[in-house]
């Protein structure tokens, strides 16, 4: 009991020292500005708008007001300014109003209107204000042009991101940013850097100028240039006697629009123009390769080629007048696809008879090669290639110049680029069906460089000639071994094709020619299926490589030519990975890989790939 008395004192003295530093504790806060988005509304007479969009944080609180510093000397508060909470981005939420007063030492007081004041948390300030730019010699002339100065507010901490909109009145020329003032004598900072966008609508020109980072109590000059026609006090006086113009209508955009549309339609006609010759160059090539062409969206050529025209210059109105870049992409998609081929289908036709024949190697591997008609259309020929290419540099030009103007546009003009794909890249040459008379030279040629240095071989161009013309259907290269088994008739190295989707594709194999029953006809392991040839007696084997490539394709054809060799037959050792068939054996083969596995007689691995 005595304890407690003696404490009580203490006890007493605690609590009213936090009694007195509670109303020191409330009245507490911190603000920081995040964003400040400015409006910049002006009319041709000079009289502007400002609204202030500003992101505050608050820490504390509560906040019945704060000094927005350095706003324009004659601002005239405007009644409508509220703040709201941003979490709730308007929705919800109750806006409170606020009460602007300018004072005379050029800064703005703001106060919430609220008797309880604004509590921790992120709000969204409104406020605006009306100036008048050319009193105050804020637009003045520069050259032929006309220069737009505003002076922002400044903030004690700084902000990360301030953003101007300049809305001018509509002229010819666009509006844009000034080139950077240079530093003045003792400034060690430079300017800053300003990122610009430009928007073009019937009522007015906005010019978005962004920059990154204000530093604390930096008052930002923003700068840009516009055409003097758009200010009444600048503008070139009108001839007398010339009528005015209606008050409603824009200078300058009804000669912009024809513009824009009669570029759209001589754009529409050049690519139904396009269309329709790339068309009739693939109908030509594919008479001569005995092919159908197939337009991607069957339609007959006319109202194929003038849709896909009028869709394409569809799309560039709407990306030039409009800021649905979706739109316009979903009409240049099907204006490409109606402009696409498919890769022709070959027509089936009877092969009538002919002979096989040696040739020379001149007239089998340097015959001239035939030119195909749409050259100039097809990005897979020189002359094709080097037109696609100067194609997409133009549109690179063009997004180039068009990049400080507008870099919304600029990108919607790269991306119509791909308007040139379905011309150059689709229905080419090389997805003709094969001419299997010089479409096998490439390969044969250097698989007969190849096999020439091997001195126990013989190889010639092997030919078919149908009857009653000269130029052969049909190439291949003929290999015999100089002592070969008995019964062998040919070695023959040909291509075969598969017709897909995309194309023809050409895949090397091995025809191997005996006679039934012989010991050629046995020498070869069991896995390969041998099937009737032209004559009754005559068996054909046709073995593909592993891969379709030139190396793999050159070893089967020493291997299978060395197998079919007297050397083998009395060697019965196989090559590795390969052996002769042989005499059955009660006794398996152990493998010269595990100890635990073993081959049943007559069975074993080998390099070539049966069909």
């Amino acid at each position: 009991m005595w304890a407690s008395h003696r404490h009580l004192p203490t006890w007493l003295l605690s609590l009213a020292l936090l009694v007195v530093s509670l109303p020191a504790r409330a009245g507490w806060v911190e603000t920081t500005i995040a964003s400040d988005v400015v409006t910049l509304d002006i009319e041709r007479d000079g009289r502007a708008v400002v609204r202030h969009e500003i992101l505050m944080k608050i820490k504390g609180g509560p906040l019945k007001g704060f000094d927005l510093e350095g706003v324009d000397a004659d601002a005239e508060p405007l009644p409508d300014a509220t703040v709201v909470l941003a979490a709730s981005d308007g929705a919800g939420a109750t806006p409170s109003a606020l009460l602007m007063e300018r004072r005379e030492d050029g800064s703005l007081r703001i106060d919430i209107d609220h008797e309880k004041g604004l509590k921790r948390g992120s709000y969204l300030f409104k406020l605006g204000y009306r100036t008048n730019l050319l009193e105050r010699n804020l637009i003045r002339p520069e050259g032929a042009l006309v220069e737009v100065r505003w002076i922002g507010p400044r903030f004690p901490e700084g902000i990360d991101s301030a953003r101007v909109i300049f809305r001018l009145p509509p002229a010819s020329s666009t509006p844009r940013v000034a080139d950077p003032e240079p530093a003045l004598a003792g400034q060690s900072e430079s300017p800053g850097v300003f990122l610009s966008n430009l928007r073009r609508a019937h009522d007015k020109d906005e010019l978005e100028v962004i920059r990154p980072h204000v530093a604390k109590g930096e008052p930002v000059v923003w700068r840009m240039l516009a055409d003097a026609k758009a200010f009444d006090a600048f503008a070139p006086a009108a001839p007398p006697g010339a009528l005015e113009a209606p008050a409603d209508r824009a200078p300058g955009r009804p000669g912009r629009r024809a513009l824009l549309i009669a570029a759209a339609g001589l754009l529409s006609l050049l690519y139904s123009v396009l269309i329709a010759l790339k068309w009739r160059a693939l109908v030509r090539a594919c008479e001569l390769a005995k092919a159908k062409p197939r337009a991607l969206i069957p339609l007959p050529l006319a109202p194929r080629a003038a849709l896909a025209g009028a869709l394409l210059g569809g799309a560039a109105i709407l990306g030039a007048e409009t800021l649905t870049a979706t739109g316009a992409g979903v009409l240049l998609v099907l204006a490409m696809a109606l402009a696409a081929q498919r890769s022709p289908a070959l027509l089936p036709r009877a092969r009538g008879p002919g002979q096989w024949r040696e040739i020379s190697a001149e007239q089998a591997f340097v015959a001239p090669r035939l030119k195909l008609p749409g050259r100039l259309l097809d990005a897979g020929a020189p002359s094709g290639f080097l037109l696609f290419v100067l194609a997409l540099f133009g549109f690179g030009a063009g997004a180039a110049l068009l990049m400080p103007i507008s870099p919304y546009h600029a990108l919607l003009f790269a991306l119509g680029a791909a308007c040139s794909l379905p011309i150059f890249c689709t229905g080419r040459a090389s997805e003709l069906p094969f001419d299997l008379g010089a479409r096998p030279r490439a390969l044969l040629r250097w698989l007969a460089t190849k096999l020439q240095k091997n001195p126990r071989l013989e190889v010639t161009a092997w030919a078919r000639f149908p009857e009653g013309q000269s130029d052969p259907d049909e190439l291949r290269l003929r290999v015999l071994p100089k002592r070969a088994l008995s019964g062998l008739i040919s070695i023959e190295v040909g291509l075969e094709y598969q017709q897909g989707d995309g194309g023809p594709v050409a895949l090397p194999c091995l025809i191997v020619r005996a006679q039934d029953g012989s010991l050629c006809h046995r020498a070869l392991p069991e896995q390969v299926v041998w099937t009737r040839g032209r004559a009754p007696e005559e068996r054909v084997a046709v073995i593909r490589p592993t891969l379709p490539t030139r190396a793999l394709c050159l070893s089967l054809v020493e291997r299978v030519s060395g197998m079919l060799s007297p050397t083998a037959a009395r060697n019965p050792g196989p090559p590795p990975r390969a052996q002769a068939p042989g005499p059955p054996s009660s006794k398996p083969r152990r493998s010269a890989g595990k100890a635990s596995s073993t081959l049943k007689p007559r069975r074993f691995s080998s390099p070539l790939q049966p069909t």
